[in-house]
């Protein structure tokens, strides 16, 4: 019998593997290593609940196909043979990482000037529980802007978390946003020290 998972309540289930918003970035930039990359920006936009942040780097970037295979749970095997520069493994880093942060998240990225774009909604998947494992082309509406970042490039990825449910709690304000940056900042230092050092 097939009996695939449903994917909203699998999507929720894996929220809960216990990243912190530092490590969970880490993971973003370890992507970002593995394609490549020579800068990443991270930034953090305060807006109350409608904050946001964005990761964009000047990598290689995906083909549509590519993205798709990105966005993918558990889209390698973690016995495959890697690339000594690739620093992912199990091939849910990206999805998992983020989701314990946000509840959409988008990931555009172009490749020969090329831009794809694909996004993760769990309110739109809690809204359609019996929906099929559905990821949406483009960001959500109103949220083009937040792409402008890649405008322009021929190649490079940006990684944008909204609906950042898990971060922005009640009670939370701007000098607590800030407080996370500071940590973040220092995790990211830590963790990717003797790479910045060359």
């Amino acid at each position: 019998r097939n009996a695939p998972p449903r994917a909203g309540a699998m999507l929720e289930t894996l929220r809960g593997l216990g990243y912190t918003t530092a490590a969970a970035l880490a993971d973003i930039v370890d992507n970002s290593v593995s394609a490549g990359a020579e800068t990443v920006h991270i930034r953090f936009s305060w807006a109350a609940a409608s904050s946001h942040v964005t990761v964009v780097d000047d990598g290689c970037g995906m083909t549509d196909p590519e993205l798709e295979s990105a966005m993918r749970l558990g889209a390698r095997n973690p016995l495959d043979q890697r690339d000594a520069r690739d620093l992912g493994r199990f091939g849910v880093g990206l999805k998992t990482a983020s989701l314990s942060q946000c509840r959409r998240l988008t990931v555009a990225s172009v490749s020969a000037g090329q831009m794809a774009c694909l996004r993760w909604d769990l309110d739109a998947l809690a809204a359609n529980p019996d929906s099929d494992w559905l990821l949406h082309e483009g960001p959500a509406a109103g949220s083009e802007a937040m792409l402008a970042a890649l405008n322009g490039a021929q190649a490079g990825t940006l990684v944008l978390w909204e609906v950042m449910d898990r971060v922005v709690t009640p009670g939370f304000g701007p000098e607590d946003f800030n407080d996370l940056i500071d940590r973040v900042e220092n995790h990211l230092a830590m963790v990717f020290h003797r790479l910045l050092q060359g």
